[in-house]
């Protein structure tokens, strides 16, 4: 059974565009279906995680209003981070499940038994994925791998 669901934030919790207003302020866009469903991770005891190559005042918002277990921010190289968060929780990466859409987060899906990439992610983001979604940037991936994790579906990998 999945234990831990780790997200990127650009292109998985958003839609992976930059809206700029007039005063230039950057503003980003998260569907209500998957901030219902990340708390519906929660609730069910289901740890979560943000893993993200950003450092921005978007990232502590993420931050404080979805309060995950864990929170990477300004990850280069987010293997690596992934492995020593791994190792200093004591966490079982075949218990682990990661979402990307981006040629960061390749290594990363290439490394857990259990990885998502939205359906319109580059040809080799789907590839380097176990699983390619339905769902396309920001608009339902997390409702779509919480259905997944929260169902028999689940139990027929492991």
């Amino acid at each position: 059974m999945i234990e831990a669901v780790f997200l990127d934030i650009d292109g998985v919790l958003t839609d992976g565009y930059v809206y700029v207003d007039a005063s230039g302020n950057e503003l980003k866009r998260i569907s209500f279906e998957d901030i219902d469903a990340f708390f519906e991770l929660k609730r069910e005891k289901i740890k979560t995680g943000f893993i993200t190559g950003e450092n921005s005042k978007f990232c502590n918002y993420v931050r404080k209003r979805f309060n995950p277990d864990f929170f990477l921010e300004g990850c280069k190289d987010k293997l690596n981070a992934f492995q020593e968060l791994v190792s200093k929780n004591g966490l079982d990466k075949e218990k682990i499940c990661y979402v990307g859409d981006s040629r960061k987060d390749i290594k990363l899906l290439e490394f857990l038994e259990i990885s998502f990439a939205p359906s319109d992610s580059e040809e080799r983001v789907r590839k380097a994925a176990r699983f390619v979604l339905r769902a396309k940037r920001g608009q339902g991936v997390v409702k779509e791998v919480t259905e997944f994790v929260l169902t028999k579906q689940n139990d027929i990998l492991l």
